[in-house]
């Protein structure tokens, strides 16, 4: 019910309000919400129009329909630029898609070089205390004690890795805030999800060459060279 003018004071051109609308984004996905102004179109309108729908199927399927309803109003009128909401939004996302795309396939490069390297190096780790292990056993360790202390002591390096890491992925998430939709930088799934299976590739690290290595004979672990 209140009049505002976009030329200043009130005149004869000042506009009624009839409603409010929230903000949105408009002309970038990067950009912020921002206040927009809708007028009557009756008055203000242009000389193009663009009618958008909401469908409860397929919209593909009801273009024919929306062109002979609308020729059947006034056949002067051209229909054209006919797309689907997402047709129309990934023209704006093409980009952002491809970067994404690079960063994730560089991510999972990323992650599989980490969990290959990480292997390696547990797995020499482990190995290079056969030695220690054959004399554990020949003072009366059993294989399981042997496995337990091997496994726990590799795990309790990884974990605070990880936590290490944890932090430093918080502190970086600014870093590709920016390069996000609909998502937050700190994802629960990503958070939990990375740091279980990094856990994992170090405990069948830490398992495996420590249960190969409590098999073999004491008395040739401690063969000296």
């Amino acid at each position: 019910g209140k009049h505002f003018s976009l030329n200043g004071p009130r005149t004869s051109s000042s506009l009624e309000v009839i409603g409010l609308a929230g903000n949105g984004i408009y002309r970038s996905l990067r950009e912020a919400p921002v206040p927009y102004l809708y007028k009557n179109l009756k008055r203000f309108g242009p000389s193009e129009r663009t009618l958008v729908l909401r469908t409860d199927g397929d919209p593909v399927a009801l273009i024919p329909a929306v062109r002979h309803l609308i020729q059947a109003l006034d056949p002067s009128v051209p229909v054209y630029g006919v797309k689907t909401l997402e047709e129309h939004v990934a023209v704006m996302l093409s980009a952002a898609r491809i970067t994404t795309w690079l960063v994730g396939l560089f991510g999972m490069v990323a992650l599989f070089l980490a969990s290959l390297g990480l292997y390696g190096l547990i797995s020499y780790a482990v190995l290079q205390r056969t030695r220690e292990i054959g004399v554990r056993m020949a003072l009366g360790a059993r294989r399981g004690d042997v496995l337990r202390l091997v496994v726990g002591q590799g795990m309790k390096l990884i974990l605070s890795g990880i936590a290490l890491g944890l932090t430093a992925a918080l502190l970086l998430t600014r870093l590709v805030a920016g390069l996000l939709f609909g998502i937050s930088p700190v994802d629960p799934l990503t958070f939990v999800g990375i740091p279980l299976l990094l856990a994992g590739v170090a405990l069948l690290a830490c398992f495996l060459p420590a249960r190969r290595a409590s098999r073999v004979d004491p008395m040739i672990a401690l063969r000296v060279e």
